[in-house]
């Protein structure tokens, strides 16, 4: 399968629902590929690799998402390079993004990663301090908070994810009108259908969009 027919198959199973190609394991041609198909939205774990590939595929208008932890540091990179930051979990990168954005004039937006398995090896803030570091980001000037992402604990029957994006679900819900919450950002290649049904509206697909077979 091509990446445009890959891409065509996931889109009409998606609906309305928002898709990030993650383009972290995706050879240079697959890329050009989808761009070529007109698909903009592409999500990148690490700021050196969004960065190489911004400038690479410059002549494209493309949006890129931070999917990964971003560590203080690479806030002044990440502020100049990515439409959306999705993985903000903590006062102190919020902080830093927002430093960053003031600098060049611009509203940088966010999600708020909750780890919503409570898993040691993840990062997110834990579903009972979510209210107040959304809280704490909706102050910021220069910051826009658009919504919710997690991660799902990594499980051999993906059926048992479902409690996870339900309950990722119940925070959106809770949060969505006071925040002004656009997206709920749940699901990959593995398991983004289940996160569909269980509300996300938008999911990171890159393995099963640029598979080969």
């Amino acid at each position: 399968m091509s990446v445009k027919n890959n891409l065509q198959n996931i889109l009409q199973e998606l609906g309305s629902v928002r898709l990030v190609a993650v383009t972290k394991y995706a050879a240079p041609e697959q890329v050009q590929e989808l761009l070529e198909c007109g698909h903009f939205v592409l999500g990148e774990n690490k700021v050196q690799s969004a960065a190489q590939k911004a400038e690479q595929y410059r002549q494209y208008p493309a949006q890129w998402h931070m999917l990964g932890h971003l560590q203080t540091n690479k806030a002044k990179q990440a502020v100049q390079i990515f439409e959306v930051i999705q993985a903000v979990d903590s006062e102190k990168i919020a902080d830093a993004i927002n430093k960053e954005a003031v600098k060049i004039n611009k509203v940088q937006k966010i999600l708020v990663q909750v780890n919503i398995g409570r898993e040691p090896q993840k990062s997110g803030v834990a579903p009972e301090f979510l209210e107040e570091l959304l809280d704490y980001c909706q102050k910021l000037k220069n910051i826009r908070l658009l919504g919710l992402m997690a991660l799902a604990p990594d499980l051999p029957d993906k059926e048992q994810t479902r409690p996870y994006f339900k309950a990722m679900k119940e925070l959106f819900d809770r949060y969505a009108v006071p925040y002004s919450l656009e997206f709920l950002s749940l699901g990959m290649s593995g398991d983004y259908p289940i996160a569909v049904q269980e509300g996300a509206n938008m999911v990171r697909i890159g393995s099963k969009l640029f598979a080969r077979e």
